[in-house]
């Protein structure tokens, strides 16, 4: 593990916002405690009984559970010789280390038994596609790349991660992963050989990668979803939203200024020329901004809503969208840009629905960090995975275990 990585992504995650103070321990399903004490330990002892269900032996489960137990208790830096000091047996250190990084257990079996039980205990008013870029002292952690800093747009020696958060009124938890590769590990023979990186293993941007884990939790959910909020500033909009409209799934993407939109009348007719959104919100009179209520420090955003088509949308039919713009009162000059197929949510639910990717970052502070989310480096593909699928079932419980006093208001994120 990586005991001293900060975690950047769309928004900042400071150093110091992992916790020093233990996480409060209950009940273990095997009699030795480690789990979050209170009325929903027994909801945590569940949740850990379902997600290690699929492990084929039961020193695998019991490992598993150790280290899930672990994860919950260990204070400070999170590195596996905490996680196994929850048991007081020395050994369990390599024991331990050998159950993530060399075992031969499947990690997707008991991620898609996390992921189906989370969905029936908090269901998502939203699916939000978080990337994480996890700064890294060395280059031999599977993935490990120059990528561009998130806050300064600088190299940044790190392993990326796009990750698939379920956002509902308890709190975000996430429910599937892909690790970013780049032509460094799929070109090289020799590293693609140690680290065990799949033969089908391709190169993918943030937006594909989200798309990918999104199809695939359709799938699983049935045709009943949320809304998914999803970074498209990098690439084409309009092809983004085109293949999740085809998927039946609705949507809310951040975009550029620069995207081009086609600007149309309330019944779907075109009207005027192709413009960029920073050019359709400037030509909105002063008149018909509206102010909404919204998290932050000024608790209002100045807000357009333009009926609109992305330019680069595919062929096929026609979508009626939304351009929503959100402006801050004290810099008028900065706004964010979205594009969704909403067309009949209030206004003021949209920015609160816009809200949510700002709730996952923050519970990827609070409680992702806190249970050693993006401490494992890893010099597998595999091993990088086991352990981000154990530490997603302790970001998990750290949510069960917070108790429904701590819940987000529905309101947030609701938007029917």
């Amino acid at each position: 593990m990586n005991t001293t990585a900060t975690v950047t992504a769309t928004t900042t995650v400071a150093p110091e916002a992992r916790p020093t103070a233990p996480v409060p321990v209950g009940v273990s399903v095997s009699g030795g405690g480690g789990g979050p004490a209170g009325a929903d330990s027994e909801a945590v002892d569940a949740l850990v009984q379902r997600v290690l269900a699929p492990l084929p032996r039961r020193d695998q489960r019991r490992g598993g559970e150790s280290y899930i137990r672990g994860l919950l208790a260990a204070t400070g830096r999170t590195s596996m010789r905490t996680v196994a000091a929850r048991t007081g047996i020395p050994a369990d250190v390599q024991r331990l280390n050998h159950l993530v990084g060399e075992s031969t257990w499947a990690w997707r079996p008991l991620r898609d038994a996390l992921a189906e039980h989370m969905l029936g205990l908090a269901p998502p008013a939203a699916w939000v596609v978080h990337t994480a870029t996890t700064p890294r002292t060395g280059r031999t952690g599977v993935g490990t790349d120059y990528f561009a800093d998130p806050r300064t747009g600088r190299p940044l020696n790190a392993q990326r991660a796009v990750g698939l958060w379920a956002a509902t009124t308890r709190g975000g938890y996430p429910v599937d992963w892909h690790l970013r590769l780049t032509t460094r590990w799929l070109d090289d023979p020799r590293l693609r050989r140690q680290a065990g990186i799949p033969e089908d293993a391709v190169v993918v941007d943030e937006a594909e990668a989200g798309l990918a884990l999104i199809l695939t939790a359709a799938r699983a959910t049935g045709p009943a979803q949320p809304p998914v909020l999803l970074d498209a500033r990098q690439a084409g909009a309009g092809r983004v939203a085109g293949r999740l409209a085809a998927a039946g799934i609705p949507y809310l993407l951040r975009i550029s200024a620069s995207q081009l939109l086609a600007p149309l009348a309330h019944d779907g007719r075109p009207v005027g020329t192709l413009a960029a959104a920073r050019q359709l919100a400037a030509g909105r009179p002063a008149g018909r901004w509206s102010r909404v209520p919204a998290p932050g420090p000024t608790g209002v955003r100045e807000v357009a809503r333009l009926a609109c088509r992305a330019a680069d949308a595919p062929p096929g039919p026609r979508q009626r969208q939304v351009l929503l713009v959100q402006k801050d009162p004290r810099s008028r000059q900065e706004a964010a840009y979205w594009l969704t197929d909403l067309v009949d949510t209030p206004v003021a639910a949209l920015v609160r629905l816009a809200a949510t990717p700002a709730r996952v970052a923050r519970d990827v502070t609070r409680t992702g960090r806190r249970v050693g989310l993006y401490d494992f480096e890893g010099h597998t593909f595999a091993g990088w995975h086991r352990h981000i699928t154990l530490a997603s079932a302790a970001h998990a419980a750290a949510l069960l275990g917070r108790g429904r006093s701590e819940a987000e208001p529905r309101s947030l994120t609701h938007v029917a």
